[in-house]
């Protein structure tokens, strides 16, 4: 499996920015290159709280900004966010 490299455009007048709230639940989203092809990946961040959000946010980020992360089989992907759904 391929290893993705975000591509972050940061506004920083939004502190919000890569963030949604769903039905009182955060979420992430940011955009992942690899082998000349990109993935949109959308992540739950579990949490109500705004600024736990935030900073799930930013560790994250920074986690795959450093090391990049695996780009699984969409089919694998799928069912891998049903799974946590559903858990």
């Amino acid at each position: 499996m391929p290893l993705g490299f975000p591509s972050l455009r940061v506004n920083h007048k939004n502190s919000l920015h890569h963030l949604w709230c769903n039905n009182g639940t955060w979420w992430i989203h940011y955009t992942l290159h690899f082998d000349h092809r990109k993935r949109r990946i959308r992540r739950s961040l579990k949490t109500s709280d705004l600024a736990e959000a935030v900073r799930r946010r930013d560790e994250l980020l920074a986690e795959i900004t450093i090391g990049g992360e695996v780009i699984a089989d969409q089919r694998q992907s799928h069912s891998r966010e049903l799974t946590e759904a559903l858990a």
